[in-house]
């Protein structure tokens, strides 16, 4: 009888046998789906969709909003050897048919709020999946979610391995088309205890999620590290400090995650009514930058609960870094550990490198490449071996961060991959839109890049060189993005330069470009971790 998960299916059968009755997941309206209910039906999705034609190691793209059914979709993956790329909801029709075209996706999931998006899917998407709507649609002749589990089967599916591929992450860091991140059972397992440990999770921890399933670290990451430990996931979908409060305070949450831009929200709503969240034990903050004035503020108010890290995709979505309790005992603000990510995470080691791949001095001042080793690793990215040779060298990953290590361990990121634009806690990578502005008549260059934004982070500006005698504007290239990008990659404002600043090598000065950019905008630099 096995007693610990070997693989990500398994999590949630052990978790059926040792409390079949304990909520797993609940949704704002108090609904549950049980340990025992959750195992029995992402056994039954598991066997219907091997029924229908797939095969072990073929794809699924979830393309869904917040709901049980999103993560029904990961265990019944797991469970039947079958391999989930997820889709963000707010992804464009052309984004979502890349990715289902890139990863050979064989069956889509999707619910009837992108009903709209998928009816604008491209029409050879369309001969090669196993169609299923999670409720009533018109878009095309498919399955539907319940009907196609009320006639599966409730035997149990031969289980994968732990070096089975799981997840398809797709990132594309700053160049290029977005690349899979492969992410096996045995590195999600990794970071679900990594996280766990991260997280100061005990057993049957109740934890409020607050990021959105779309984004790909947050099933890895956060939900299973949860079901790992036998606990409950409140799924928040659209929240407000308010509904969080109220969320925290009925099912008793020991854990949240508060991104950048509603720290300084929260952090009043928690000092407010403190009598309201004293079941806490950590909360969550990391993905994008946040200021120094807004950490030091939310930890005066909820101490040593605070967790800050750093982490990436290619770490299955966990913490490479983190934080402790201890780091916070009697620091004020403005203390140093302010502008840290914290220490190495359990299992995981993180060093300093040079442009050579040279170990630098932990010195707290050498700044260089932050590389890491860690058990949650990806096994490198889907049919891309020269940017998987290029990112995991002598079993080290190269995050293209830039940051130093003082002489105790602690981590400093100074960059988040260099030219990376963090808004609101997602990525937006600036190639991508680029590529969309260039398309324009009339665009000779364009560069993107991120300036401070004191809510988000950071906003998208692009900058813009016209050729002559066109008359492309603002208001042009800010419709075009939005016909074919995310709603939070298009660009805030569009500049337009008689030329870029470039290198000696005639490579674009982004460094250069970032302080052009602030200084038209009349944007201050400010200071962030």
């Amino acid at each position: 009888m096995k007693t610990e998960a070997g693989t990500v299916g398994e999590i949630i059968s052990l978790g059926a046998r040792r409390h079949p009755g304990r909520a797993a997941l609940r949704d704002r309206n108090g609904a549950e789906r049980s340990y025992a209910d959750l195992d029995l039906r992402t056994t039954r999705l598991a066997q219907a969709l091997l029924a229908n034609g797939l095969e072990r190691g073929d794809r699924v793209a979830a393309w869904m909003g917040d709901c049980f059914e999103y993560v029904e979709v990961y265990l019944a993956a797991a469970k039947a050897g079958l391999v989930v790329c997820p889709v963000n909801a707010r992804s464009t029709p052309a984004e979502a048919t890349y990715l289902l075209q890139d990863s050979s996706a064989r069956a889509l999931v999707w619910t009837p709020d992108l009903d709209d998006k998928v009816a604008e899917l491209d029409q050879d998407v369309w001969g090669t999946v196993v169609a299923v709507s999670v409720g009533p649609t018109d878009v095309v002749e498919v399955h539907d979610y319940e009907r196609l589990l009320a006639s599966s089967s409730t035997h149990d599916v031969v289980a994968p391995i732990p070096g089975d591929l799981y997840i398809l992450g797709y990132t594309s860091g700053t160049t290029g088309r977005p690349k899979g991140a492969m992410l096996t059972h045995a590195s999600c397992l990794a970071i679900a205890r990594q996280n766990a440990f991260s997280f100061r999770m005990g057993v049957y921890p109740e934890v409020a999620l607050t990021g959105s399933m779309s984004f790909v670290s947050v099933v890895p990451a956060h939900i299973l590290c949860t079901l790992r430990m036998g606990g409950t996931v409140n799924i928040m979908g659209r929240w407000d400090p308010e509904s969080l409060l109220r969320t925290i305070q009925q099912h008793r949450v020991t854990f949240t995650y508060i991104p950048s831009p509603l720290l300084g929200d929260v952090t009043v709503a928690l000092d407010h009514d403190r009598s309201a969240w004293l079941t806490l034990e950590a909360v969550l903050h990391s993905a994008s930058r946040a200021s120094v004035e807004h950490l030091s503020a939310l930890q005066a108010v909820i101490g040593s609960r605070l967790v800050e890290g750093w982490g990436m995709t290619e770490n299955s979505g966990g913490l490479a870094s983190v934080t402790t309790a201890a780091d916070y005992h009697g620091v004020s603000a403005g203390d140093p550990i302010f502008g840290s990510v914290g220490r190495s995470a359990l299992d995981a080691d993180v060093r300093l490198v040079d442009t050579d791949g040279v170990s630098l001095p932990h010195d707290g001042e050498s700044v260089g490449e932050l590389v890491i080793a860690s058990p949650a690793l990806m096994s490198g990215y889907w049919q891309n071996p020269e940017a998987t040779a290029q990112a995991l060298r002598d079993g080290w990953y190269h995050t293209g961060d830039l940051g130093s290590i003082d002489p105790r361990g602690y981590v400093s990121v100074s960059e988040r991959r260099t030219d990376l634009i963090v808004s609101g806690g997602a990525n937006v990578y600036p190639s991508e839109v680029e590529r969309c502005i260039s398309e324009l008549a009339g665009v000779r260059e364009v560069a993107v890049v991120g300036a401070p934004h004191p809510r988000w982070g950071q906003s998208v500006v692009a900058v813009v060189v016209l050729a002559p005698g066109a008359a492309v504007d603002e208001d042009a290239v800010i419709a075009h993005c939005r016909t074919q990008l995310a709603g939070y990659k298009k660009p805030s404002r569009v500049l337009f330069l008689p030329e870029l600043p470039r290198t000696t090598s005639l490579k674009v000065a982004r460094g250069q470009l970032r302080d052009d950019v602030r200084a038209l905008l009349d944007v201050a630099p400010v200071t962030t971790v």
